[in-house]
């Protein structure tokens, strides 16, 4: 399931279906046509929650996250729409890039959205994500599960 669809990506780039690819689809030679860039771009941003969020949240709840599997459609609607659209600019931008020794347009277009990917991923983190832990189709404040650091103090 994408977080973001092509209207999302045009609020950010209004040009970006206009680059001469007649569709994100099939971005690389033998992929899945059904895949599209933004559920390549979804999947990854579900393997970084899983790894930097979702493991600790489970186990908050107590719930062992090998039991338990991350469900994208628990995540509150509309949460990960800009996370995600910065995810896909830069694999259309990767996908667009030369290859060539001297960085193009397209490159640095790519590391700028890495760079926005980055930080908002840390931004969502630092104030938690909502998610429906109980399954009721209601995502309550007390289901924003926020990373609390942790500070060792020498006594």
């Amino acid at each position: 399931m994408a977080y973001s669809t092509d209207a999302d990506l045009v609020k950010v780039r209004p040009n970006i279906l206009q680059l001469g690819v007649s569709s994100w689809q099939n971005y690389v030679d033998g992929a899945d046509p059904a895949v599209s860039m933004h559920d390549k771009a979804a999947e990854k941003i579900n393997r970084t929650l899983i790894r930097r969020w979702y493991k600790t949240a489970a186990a908050e709840y107590s719930l062992d996250w090998r039991d338990t599997e991350f469900s994208a459609d628990l995540v509150e609607e509309g949460t990960l729409t800009e996370l995600s659209c910065f995810k896909t600019l830069e694999l259309i931008y990767l996908y667009l890039m030369k290859d060539s020794p001297e960085p193009d347009g397209f490159e640095r277009e790519m590391h700028l959205f890495r760079k926005l990917y980055n930080q908002e991923l840390e931004e969502l983190l630092s104030i938690g994500i909502g998610y429906d832990w109980d399954g009721d189709d209601e995502v309550l404040d007390t289901e924003k599960y926020m990373r609390v650091p942790r500070r060792l103090s020498r006594v």
